[in-house]
């Protein structure tokens, strides 16, 4: 935090009104809001909540997440793995093959140390990676069959090549055969709840197929990971998961606030991350210029909208790397040069990544600043 040019704001009432901008804002009490109550839905329906640590990529989040009733965090490459295993989370999934050699290596010598690692394998050549760089290790690593259910990105992609990777990893001494991981993201931000369920059935079914395989010889997964934000309703019912991967519920962006989470209610989860941006420029008739262009926000779903009423009645434009710009409505009083406004971000997961911390707000005042320590796409 040290780093940080709002380190001497925090716990000054008004502190967050003085925040150097662009900055990730969380509303502190809407987050802990959405952890509680997913943590709660995930009880109520038997399933255990391993969220999905590629939405905010920040150790701190993830140790509250843990402490709120998760069983551990997931992570969506080798460097949020290692990032999340130095820092000494517990109950650590790495979501995709891991099959570059130093991140093999620096994971390995974190398991060695006994970090609480689980790994996937999607294909015999993985795992022989795995076994090569484990050689000599007295403590078993838990790796999970990554299964193919409709991306065509990652995973096994029929039941016959899961149960051979299943089998190879019972097999092993240094590999630990401890389930199946079956992601579907494209489904996640399908709006209507009755299309979402139709395409995702599809890759349920397939899933299912997949479990028979398996269980019919003697490979019956414990862990089976898997959904999201956008499948949850689903998931909750279908009786298939024993854990959630949910992540984005715990920020929400504008994206989501399109999807129809839940067939006959209102999404239960709360916006709680926003983006403070300043106006630098109010010059132009009918528009101002904020400092918070394509460099603060990812740019692969829609525009970022207005948060609440610290810009009534104005719509956000990208305008450049460093700018953005809001177009006034005739009536609408341009705000005055140096004054802040609030905007929902388009798509949280890839904006994090543009950003080195998130500062935490109650109310008026700057509480904590967290750093967003595994971010980038460095191998260690």
């Amino acid at each position: 935090m040290r780093y940080s040019p709002n380190a001497s704001l925090v716990g000054f009432p008004g502190s967050a009104k003085r925040i150097t901008t662009p900055a990730l804002m969380v509303d502190y009490a809407k987050l802990k809001a959405n952890i509680a109550q997913m943590t709660e839905r995930c009880r109520e329906v038997g399933l255990a909540l391993r969220p999905h640590g590629k939405t905010h990529k920040c150790t701190r989040l993830a140790e509250l997440q843990i402490a709120s009733g998760a069983v551990g965090v997931c992570a969506a490459t080798g460097r949020e793995g290692i990032a999340f295993a130095r820092a000494g989370l517990t109950g650590i999934l790495i979501t995709a093959p891991v099959v570059q050699y130093t991140q093999i290596d620096e994971l390995v010598r974190l398991h060695a140390e006994g970090a609480d690692i689980s790994i996937v394998i999607d294909h015999p050549e993985v795992a022989r990676r795995w076994e090569k760089a484990l050689a000599g290790s007295t403590r078993p690593l838990p790796a999970l069959v990554d299964v193919d259910i409709g991306m065509n990105r990652t995973g096994a992609l029929t039941p016959e090549a899961a149960l051979e990777i299943a089998t190879l990893l019972k097999n092993s001494a240094l590999l630990k055969y401890s389930g199946v991981q079956a992601y579907s993201g494209r489904v996640q931000h399908i709006n209507d709840f009755a299309e979402r369920r139709k395409a995702y059935g599809v890759q349920l079914d397939r899933l299912k197929t997949v479990l028979e395989k398996l269980r019919a010889n003697g490979l019956a997964p414990e862990i089976v990971s898997g959904g999201g934000t956008g499948t949850f309703a689903i998931d909750a019912v279908a009786g298939i998961f024993t854990e959630s991967q949910a992540g984005s519920y715990v920020f929400m962006d504008v994206e989501y606030a399109a999807v129809q989470l839940f067939p006959a209610m209102t999404n239960p989860w709360q916006h709680s991350l926003f983006l403070r941006a300043s106006v630098v420029s109010a010059n132009v008739p009918g528009q101002v210029t904020v400092n918070a262009g394509i460099k603060s926000f990812a740019t692969d779903g829609p525009a970022p909208t207005i948060y609440g009423d610290t810009a009534p009645g104005m719509l956000y434009e990208f305008y450049g790397d460093e700018y953005g710009r809001l177009i006034l409505d005739p009536d609408t009083v341009p705000p005055v040069l140096g004054s802040t406004a609030d905007l929902f971000t388009s798509h949280c997961d890839p904006t994090i990544n543009l950003h080195d911390w998130l500062h935490i707000v109650e109310g008026d005042t700057l509480v904590d600043i967290w750093e967003i320590d595994a971010r980038g796409v460095l191998g260690s």
